[in-house]
């Protein structure tokens, strides 16, 4: 059923969403903002998602013209 390519993707995918998850709640730590366990989960659980919504929200706010 599963084989060793599987198993190497699950946790390549996993691996890479705590990287993300990590560098993401440092970023959220920096403006005094909480990240709680259920936000942690959802960070490494659908990091291209949430790395997505972060870079489009950064650069709208980068960019905003006040």
């Amino acid at each position: 059923m599963f084989t060793y390519p599987y198993i190497t993707l699950i946790a390549s995918y996993l691996l890479v969403g705590v990287i993300v998850g990590f560098l993401l709640e440092l970023v959220i730590r920096k403006f005094d903002f909480e990240v709680d366990n259920s936000e942690r989960f959802m960070m490494i659980g659908l990091w291209p998602f949430m790395a997505v919504v972060f870079a489009y929200n950064f650069l709208k706010a980068y960019f905003k013209k006040d």
